[in-house]
């Protein structure tokens, strides 16, 4: 019983920050573009008695621990008896704020459907993979994705706006010192401002909506900035600073790439590595601007969990 799956890290252009439960229920909705496979989690997992106690392989090295633990119970939510062997792969910097708990968890999920033979549907293998990781429920799906609940669902699959492009700055590879669970909770407990964001977050939905079924660039881009900066407040106030100075100095020159025409949106998840949303037109204007802050990656809307044949062992 050996399956291997792959999915795709997502940024979210409204982000979900804070929980109304440990099982990952949102606070707020959010909204994101699932990335293509230049940042993605390919994971193949073995359920067999051969195996005495799990085990759990993550870029070539062998987990203990807490991250151990969390896969164990992950997959125990699909299994019935048999403990299992799991190895993944990123392609990108792990915990560092480029959302590889998203692509790993529902590359995780689908792989034990796979190898399980449960034959799953997508809204079902979302609300799974939700229990690993909030932001992995939309990484089961194409392009653009809405998570509200038990699971999110599909707004527009990857064609429908294939000029957007995603300029990932690599401005560190460093794990978090804080990890998004423990910064979500504490932002909920110290920080007013968060009380406000839920109040109001609504209106930001409903623009990011409007202005994606419209296609509408300078509209999606002043509401993606305004979302990462209002997010990165709250988390601010409850004391925790997950930005750096070159993500400060990569947020200005956004301002300044725009200073003529909306060309370009900066925006932060739980970490210092700035995605920088921009369209084919003016990537090569954008790319140039951003030269030596870091390692670049270029992505696109992308594929949601699809499976292959090539295991990992």
């Amino acid at each position: 019983m050996k399956a291997t799956a792959i999915a795709n890290s997502n940024i979210a252009f409204v982000k979900y920050w804070g929980k109304k439960s440990e099982d990952n229920i949102p606070m707020n909705p959010s909204i994101s573009m699932t990335l293509d496979s230049t940042l993605s989690t390919r994971t193949t997992v073995e359920f067999s008695d051969k195996y005495g106690e799990d085990e759990f392989i993550l870029n070539d090295r062998k987990e203990t621990g807490e991250k151990l633990k969390k896969v164990s119970e992950f997959i125990s939510l699909f299994r019935c008896g048999s403990k299992a062997k799991v190895v993944s792969v990123n392609t990108f910097p792990t915990a560092s704020g480029i959302a590889s708990s998203a692509s790993g968890f529902a590359a995780l999920a689908a792989a034990c459907n796979k190898a399980l033979d449960l034959g799953l549907t997508d809204e079902q293998l979302s609300a799974l993979a939700r229990k690993g990781s909030g932001s992995a429920s939309r990484s089961v799906y194409s392009g653009f994705v809405e998570w509200s609940g038990e699971h999110a669902v599909q707004l527009h699959d990857g064609l429908y706006w294939e000029e957007l492009r995603d300029i990932v700055v690599i401005t560190s590879s460093d794990e978090k010192k804080i990890s998004s669970r423990e910064a979500m909770k504490l932002t909920q407990e110290k920080s007013r401002l968060y009380k406000e964001r839920i109040k109001s977050i609504s209106r930001t939905l409903d623009a990011v909506r409007k202005a994606i079924a419209e296609k509408d660039f300078p509209a999606l881009a002043e509401a993606i900035m305004k979302d990462s900066d209002n997010m990165h407040a709250c988390i601010e106030e409850a004391g925790i600073e997950y930005l750096n100075e070159k993500s400060y100095a990569i947020k200005d020159i956004v301002r300044e790439l725009n200073s003529s025409g909306i060309i370009a949106a900066y925006t932060f998840d739980a970490g210092p590595n700035a995605h920088i949303i921009t369209t084919k037109k003016n990537l090569t204007k954008a790319k140039d601007a951003l030269f030596g802050f870091g390692k670049i990656i270029i992505s696109r809307p992308g594929k949601g969990v699809r499976y292959t044949e090539e295991h990992l062992f």
